[in-house]
Order: C-alpha cells, then structure tokens, then sequence
C-alpha cells in the first residue's frame, strides 16, 4: 500500500525554543483517506517526545473539506530536551503501524535562567501581614548558597535547603531543584514595595529575580505606631541625557592600552579611568582595565565598554582582540601593586608605559605611617619594605619607576614638581558623566518629605573620609552645627564612609544636623540626591595634601548648578570669587559658615555662582576633551 499523503503545520513560534529544557507545542496533522487523525511524535537525536494531547480544530475542515478527520486533527506535545541545538521531526503514524515525517524544524532549547517564585501564603498580589514567607528559586547550572528578600529599604535574610518536589518534576534535569526551597528566617519587618530575590550562587555569580508579590507592612515593634511604610512614595527623578555623539576623532592607528589601577571598580580612580577608558574604545582603541581586588565592582558602573580584568587576570597575558598584548601600559600612580603588576608586563610585551600622578604620595605616606617625609626617607631599605603597605608608593622604588616610564600623566599642574626633568608630561583634566551630571531643580516635593524647619539650608557631600582629609571634613561638620547654633538652620546630606572616626565628641551635638546616607555604590544614582542640596561645599585648606590633587566631586558640584564653596587651592586657585564660585582663603569651619549665610542672604549672589557653576562645567570638563588629549598623547610616546 503507497505511504498516505500527509498534511500538516507545527504552529508554535518559531523559531522553537525549549526555556529550561522544557517544550510545549502545537499543531495539527491529516492523513489523505484517513478516517481518524493521526498520532504524532517528535523525534530528535536525544529521544521521542509523544503526543500528549488531541485538540479539536474548526479551521482545518476548510482547508480539507474532503478530510473526516480534520475536524480533530489537532495535537500538543510536551516534554523536556537537554540544552543545545536539535533536529526535530515531526512524524505521523500510518497504515501498518509506520512513521512518516511530515515537517523538520530545529528547536533550540535553552538552559533554566534564574527564577524566583513566593508562593506561601501567596503567590501573587500584595501581602499586608507580619508572616513567614516561603518559596523557591533555581539556577540551572549552580545551587543557591545565600537568598535575601528585597522590598522597599528592606533586605530579608531567608533559610535554604527546603524541599520542594513539584520543582523537581517541573526541572527534571537540574540535580539541585528538589532542594531549591527557602522560608525566611524570622517575622517580615515594616517595609513597602514589590519583592525582589537576590541570589548568591556556588558557582560565586549574583543573580537578581522578581515575583510577583508586594510587602506592604506598615509598622512593627521597632518603629514608631505613627510611621506608615506603605504610604505613597514620592520619587526621585531618574532621568539621563544620551551619550555624546561620535567621537570627534576617530583613532588613525588603534593601540592596545591597558589601565592598571590600585584599587577596585568602586574608587574615584576608577570612575576616571572607566570614563577615559571608554571614550578611547568609542573612538576605536582596545582598552582593558587591571584592579587589586574585588573585580565585581565593575556593575557599579553604567554599561562599561572596556573589558575589566584583576591583576593576575592581567598578568596572564592581557590578550587584546588583535591577539597582541598591551601597546601602551598606563599606571594609575606609583602604588606598589601597580608598579610590581607593570614591571612584569612591560618586560614580556615591550609596551609604552605611562604613570599617572593624582597625589602627592609622600605626603599620603607619611600620613598612613605617621612619620614625617624626612624620617621616612633616612629608613634603611629593609624597613621601608616592611612598613609601606602595597597599596601605598614606596618613596624609592616609586622613584625609579618613574624615572623608568616613557611619560606621564597629571591630574593637574601643580603635580608637574614630582615629574623628572625632561620627561613627556600631559595634564589629563578630570570631569563628570554628563548623561547623570547636569543642572537640576531641586525637587521640592521630595525635599518636603524631610520635614526641614523654614529656611533651612541644605548641604550635600559624598565621599569617603580618611587619614589624609579627616581635619577638613571635621571643619565642614563643626561649621554645620555653628550655623544652626547661631540660628541659621543647615542640614548636611551625607554619602560615603568613614574609614576613622573623626568626630569624636562632636559627633553627638551635631547628629541632629546629618542625615547619613552610608555608601552609594552605583554612582549614577547620587546626582538626583545632590539635586537635593541648595549650596555644594569643598572643605580645606592649601596644604601638602590639597596642593597636589583634584577633588574628583568638584566637576560633579559644578555641573549641578548650584553655588560652589571651596578654598584657593587646586582648582580654586583658578577660579574668580564671586563669579565662578565661592573662593575662601580657608574653608574651615568659620570661612564655611560665613559664605553660606552671606550666599542666603544674598539671593542674586547664589544665582550668579549658580550660574557661574555651569559655565565652569561646560568650559573646564569634559571627559571626550580629556580622551582626546590622552589619546594624542599616547600617540606620541607610542611613536616615538
């Protein structure tokens, strides 16, 4: 008997694909002369996978009008495949018991992304009680090692390791999904907001999932009867300009540069480096950046273009996509760990290499050990060793490596006085991101919700507060609380760490005027808080440490459009008092207090510095400025 002429259509989209393994199609077969429809299968190199259903069909019986079949030739499979690329063929059986295919595809199935579910006490709407709560989250490739809930400013810390078999039959194929359960470790705490899981992996990845669940638990026994976490937020605005367009000149020659820096991603550093970074990839160079440690850092910033690597990532063989190594080695400072890393690199590849001065580093020494420059420099060889952490420059062999180097880069022109005679020296300006950094109203719906007595004078500062400027953040404190001594009310916003306690009994008189916002570690995130503030204020002195660095918050004051304070030193000493900003002889705490009540008394005195600000920005910085510069700089030494 001749083989029927088969008729049929697999209507799921195409391409197929199989999420998490597991598949579910549909579609429909008729046999010529056939008085049923027939069974259908899916056969791949891996397996059969059978019908699993029979579905009516109302449109088929038009297209073969002379089928008694068509009527319920419809069919559904389910069923789950490895990962990877198949071959499908769909076959319908025949006369005889036979198989005959009727239509190939390739079906791709995909590996189980990260999913989250709460489903005790519900799965989905908004949970208002202070329960438990339940539930599970899976990875296909690595097993959960640490689950916290998210909602609102909350973090919830939950136990792992449940048992969970409608997982296991759902996820056949992952070995860990019997056990991919979780119940949180205590009672929910206030707090208002959609729940989001984040996940730490055994694999050491961090994966993020949403559910489908609200928390809104508006007090418990650690605030206050009155406080209703569940009211209506008032937001921030989130908004950002797009990037520059196109460079403004596009690399004749494309170089291979590596960065090496001290640190991590989520230094002030960095944030310079990743901007000059990828401003030389947009303009067609291949550009990779070393840290210290804690390479993850780098999701703290915005869609990098550059490829981030650790110091024994980079001493591998920093292979570039030309498959050469580095044509330029940029050393960001004389640090120890940067020398020792670029020491070794510039041996193997015969790179170019560049040190960039931020710092006075002798003065940062003698900070850190408390000893003055002087006695540092009489220590024996063997005691530096022993004294000078890595991350810091050792007086003689940071020397010799920049005398060693084929140029150097500055922050500003005061650091010029470290750079041995002769040697090719380019002043590199810092600036801000323009999509975050750019004059903002002061959201004053949002401000309202602080609750400020009448007139009070908002202050914003971020930063970290260390050895080297612990003296002058203790001055911009001291003058917070002596203007609100004195009847002039002042709030300070505060981002950032404390790396020592440089308050000591101040701290308690003027923690009524602080408002401590701890670390922000996504940097596009602090413009909208800045926008908060009516004045910026830079605090210090001209000295050893403020002499020889650039502030790198300056650039992000100044685009804000707010009046500026600062003292006659690094870029104040360039700037017009009155005109561009607000310039002290010192910005200690008596010249701090003093500018900020004459700037509140004198409206047209706060609009011209405001103004003046955002001329300042856009005259002085600008990040592709800046690239072109360097890029023109390494072109020269690259070459010569």
């Amino acid at each position: 008997m001749n083989a029927p002429v088969l008729h049929g259509e697999v209507e799921s989209s195409r391409p197929l694909r199989a999420v998490g393994g597991k598949l579910s199609l549909v579609g429909w077969c008729v046999a010529e002369g056939m008085a049923a429809a027939p069974s259908v299968r899916l056969v791949t190199d891996t397996g059969i996978l059978p019908m699993t259903n029979r579905l009516p069909r109302s449109d088929v019986p038009a297209l073969l009008p002379a089928e008694p079949a068509a009527a319920q030739c419809g069919f559904a499979i389910e069923g789950t495949l490895p990962v990877g690329i198949h071959l499908g063929r769909f076959e319908a059986q025949i006369h005889g018991g036979g198989w005959q295919v009727f239509k190939q595809l390739t079906i791709a199935v995909e590996s189980v992304p990260f999913v989250a579910v709460l489903d005790e006490p519900i799965s989905a709407g908004r949970l208002r009680d202070r329960v438990k709560v339940g539930g599970w989250a899976l990875d296909a490739a690595s097993p959960v090692v640490e689950l916290t809930l998210r909602y609102g400013h909350r973090n919830h810390a939950c136990l792992l390791d449940q048992p969970r078999r409608d997982v296991a039959a759902a996820f056949p194929t992952v070995a860990h999904a019997p056990r991919a359960g979780f119940v949180s470790e205590d009672f929910l705490v206030a707090g208002h907001g959609p729940v989001r899981v984040r996940a730490r992996l055994a694999d050491g990845r961090t994966v993020l999932g949403s559910t489908k669940v609200t928390f809104s638990v508006a007090t418990d026994e650690n605030h206050e009867a009155e406080l209703d976490l569940t009211a209506d937020r008032i937001g921030l605005e989130s908004n950002r300009l797009p990037r520059e367009g196109a460079p403004a000149c596009a690399a004749e020659t494309p170089l291979n540069i590596l960065f090496v820096l001290p640190g991590s991603f989520a230094a002030n550093s960095a944030l310079h480096v990743a901007a000059l970074a990828d401003e030389l990839v947009a303009a067609g160079h291949s550009c990779a950046v070393a840290v210290a440690h804690d390479p993850g850092t780098i999701s703290h910033l915005d869609r990098p273009l550059f490829r981030g690597l650790t110091h024994a990532q980079a001493a591998n063989d920093p292979d570039f996509p030309n498959q050469r190594g580095p044509d330029v080695i940029h050393a960001w400072t004389t640090r120890e760990n940067v020398r020792v890393l670029v020491a070794k690199l510039r041996s193997r590849h015969r790179s170019r290499v560049l040190v960039h001065l931020e710092d006075n580093e002798q003065h940062l020494l003698s900070l850190s050990l408390g000893r003055s420059v002087s006695e540092i420099n009489r220590l024996p060889e063997a005691e530096l060793d022993r004294l000078v952490p890595t991350d810091l420059s050792h007086p003689r062999r940071g020397r010799s490596f920049l005398s060693g180097c084929d140029g150097v880069t500055v922050i500003l022109d005061q650091l010029r006085e470290f750079v041995p005679a002769g040697k090719p020296c380019a002043t590199i300006s810092p600036a801000m991101d323009g999509r975050w950094f750019f004059p903002r109203a002061i959201p004053a719906e949002f401000r309202d919700t602080l609750h400020l007595a009448p007139g009070t004078t908002v202050l914003f500062y971020h930063g970290n507060v260390h050895t080297a400027n612990a003296a002058e953040m203790r001055e911009l404190y001291q003058a917070v609380l002596d203007l609100n001594r004195s009847g002039h009310p002042v709030m300070l916003l505060r981002a950032g760490l404390d790396r020592i306690d440089f308050l000591g009994d101040l701290a308690a008189r003027v923690a009524p005027f602080v408002l401590s916002l701890g670390l922000i570690s996504h940097h596009r995130h602090l413009p909208p808080l800045m926008a908060l503030a009516d004045i910026f204020v830079q605090p210090g002195v001209p000295d050893e440490f403020n002499n020889y660095r650039f502030p790198s918050k300056l650039p992000e004051f100044f685009s804000l459009g707010r009046p500026v304070v600062l003292p006659r030193t690094n870029l104040g000493a360039t700037l017009r008092h009155g005109v561009d900003a607000y310039v002290l002889d010192q910005a200690d705490a008596a010249g701090i207090a003093a500018a900020i009540v004459e700037l509140r008394r004198d409206p047209a005195l706060s609009a011209r510095l405001a103004e003046g600000a955002v001329a300042v920005a856009a005259a002085r910085f600008s990040w592709r400025r800046s690239a072109e510069v360097l890029a023109c700089f390494y072109r020269t030494v690259a070459l010569s």
